[in-house]
């Protein structure tokens, strides 16, 4: 089941309202909150982003979940990794930018620095049997995954599954992306991660969404909407309908319903609160990532060919890199060079298309292109 709701202002006491109505919709905090209990909140927090730029969970989400699960008793952690290191530092800095760190003092919350990470299994993944994810979210009773509404340059759309990928700690996650580099591995990858650490309830933010060059360099897009589950899936599945985007065009729901997690129509799962129709896309803008859907009709070394002819590649600006350096930090395939006052290079031999150059720079130069060959023959339409 998905809930549905109107939401188009980030004002504490509407978000109050409106968090206490999600939890009623479910059966009761009780369900997730009691004495004791340790709950553990997992926002977005993709990098050290401002809430106005609409790249992370908006804070005042994040605080009144924790604020009603502590009026219940429950010790609350806020805890999350973003796409850069994983240290002390680095959380305090982010927490402090993302705006976390005033929403746990308010809500009586704790801010996670536990930087260890703990084992879980998954006996049913396809690759990832044995994980090591964050600690506290390894220890919790209940996790609560608050996500943002974004596209996103690898996975075209990233929101309640995707969210869980910041289980895994700091630059740990380059190595998932070295090792799966191909979409739909990555993909499947996703999945195991989100099944093991398995959410209790997902709620995305999608009042202010993130179009365009998401996750972190898009523009900012008024959807009005907050969509929660207790299937991350459903959440993800009502969300696309919402941008109108077909979740075959999706890799994280084209194989999760393939693996039979996951419905193959935002039809087959039942909504309440405010109908679906209710939510007009307000032409939400999607880059799909058309170079990695079939070429029927060549085959063979042309075909070959003409994939890699297609593939959409990172462009670095001149008049925005600073030579900070941090792309070349966080690329996996280690194929980013950065010499002091030149804009950053890329070996695009190389290059695995991961974006998380485009990702992590914190100031959006890098943007990413499609050749002219793939704009001329690659389908566009829905």
């Amino acid at each position: 089941m998905v809930y549905l709701q109107h939401c188009d202002t980030y004002d504490r006491d509407v978000i109050l309202k409106k968090v206490k109505e999600i939890f009623e919709a479910f059966g009761g905090i009780e369900k997730y909150a009691s004495e004791g209990k340790n709950v553990v909140i997992k926002p977005n927090m993709v990098g050290k982003k401002k809430p106005e730029e609409a790249a992370t969970t908006h804070p005042s989400i994040v605080y009144a979940v924790a604020k009603l699960c502590r009026e219940h008793g429950a010790n609350v952690t806020i805890a999350e990794s973003g796409g850069g290191t994983y240290d002390l530092n680095s959380l305090r800095s982010s927490y402090r930018t993302c705006g976390m760190e005033e929403a746990a003092k308010d809500a009586g919350a704790e801010l996670n620095f536990d930087v260890s990470e703990s084992e879980v299994e998954y006996a049913d993944a396809m690759y990832l049997k044995k994980i090591g994810i964050l600690t506290p979210l390894a220890k919790a009773d209940t996790v609560i995954s608050i996500s943002k509404l974004k596209t996103h340059g690898m996975m075209t759309y990233t929101g309640a599954v995707k969210n869980l990928f910041g289980a895994i700690p700091g630059l740990k996650k380059a190595e998932y992306h070295f090792k799966m580099s191909n979409y739909d591995d990555f993909a499947n990858c996703l999945i195991d991660i989100c099944n093991a650490v398995h959410p209790d309830l997902s709620i995305i933010d999608g009042i202010v969404g993130m179009e365009k060059d998401g996750p972190t360099a898009g523009d900012p897009k008024k959807m009005n909407v907050l969509i929660s589950s207790e299937d991350p899936y459903e959440a993800d599945l009502a969300a696309v309908k919402i941008i109108d985007c077909e979740p075959d065009r999706i890799p994280i729901l084209r194989n999760a319903i393939a693996r039979g997690i996951c419905p193959d129509s935002v039809d087959k799962i039942e909504i309440k609160g405010a109908p679906i129709s209710e939510f007009p896309s307000n032409g939400f803008i999607v880059k799909y990532n058309d170079d990695q859907k079939r070429i029927h009709f060549v085959g063979g070394p042309a075909g070959e060919w003409f994939a890699k002819a297609v593939r959409p590649r990172p462009v670095f600006l001149k008049d925005k890199c600073r030579s900070c350096g941090e792309c070349a930090k966080c690329c996996p395939a280690k194929v980013i060079t950065v010499e002091k006052g030149k804009t950053a290079r890329v070996n695009l031999k190389g290059c695995i298309r991961c974006f998380c150059c485009q990702e992590l720079c914190p100031f959006h130069a890098v943007e990413i292109r499609k050749p002219l060959i793939n704009r001329l023959f690659i389908s566009k339409g829905k």
